[in-house]
């Protein structure tokens, strides 16, 4: 039972240290607080030095044993690189569901859902939400096509592609080309729903370009 406590906290900080640095909280190449973590959340140094570590395997965080634990920054070509491979996994995984006979609406209810959870909330506003959506959206959607080999794959880069996806976000609204945060997932569930994969592919390509 032990283990099971110690293991529920450092899920629970490893998550709060993600969030704050996809929620901007902390930005890409600042230096990680622990005096600031550890203090609001009432831990020990070394259990946030391990969820510091479990992010660093991730990718999202870099160490310098002189300097200390930084959040990593993502050239351009990085962010490219990583919404490319999460747009091709995921056009594979809808083309999945469809040849499985999984886009009727029954089955592709859990995915309307959360698009409808989407509605009303404005992505600039309410950061921490619509990053919680976004995330769930495009898990939902992976675990939908029953590859365990391809969730797998996509589930290691997750965090990455979660940064890359909020930068490009930042990027599309700072050039005043913002999108309806609801619509835009609900185009790719319609066109999962049609099995119209050509359409997919197009969605798809606007999204991570």
């Amino acid at each position: 039972m032990e283990q099971i406590r110690r293991t529920t906290l450092m899920d629970s900080v490893t998550e709060e240290l993600r969030n704050a640095i996809l929620n901007g909280e902390i930005g890409l190449g600042e230096r990680v607080n622990e005096s600031t973590f550890t203090t609001k959340l009432n831990i020990s140094r070394t259990t946030f030095r391990e969820a510091m570590r479990q992010l660093e395997q991730a990718g999202l965080l870099v160490r310098d044993p002189f300097r200390g634990t930084f959040v990593r920054e993502f050239s351009e070509s990085e962010i490219k690189d990583l919404n490319n491979l999460r747009g091709a996994l995921e056009i594979y995984a809808a083309e999945i569901i469809i040849e499985n006979g999984g886009n009727n609406p029954e089955k592709l209810l859990p995915l309307y859902e959360i698009v409808s959870q989407m509605e009303g909330i404005d992505p600039e506003e309410d950061v921490a939400q619509t990053n919680a959506l976004h995330i769930t959206f495009h898990r939902t959607l992976l675990n939908m096509a029953g590859n365990k080999l391809m969730f797998t794959v996509w589930n290691d880069l997750a965090q990455q592609f979660w940064v890359a996806m909020r930068l490009s976000q930042l990027s599309l609204v700072a050039r005043g080309e913002g999108v309806n945060f609801a619509e835009a997932h609900r185009e790719v569930v319609d066109a999962i729903a049609a099995g119209d994969t050509a359409q997919i592919h197009k969605i798809m390509h606007k999204h991570v370009s």
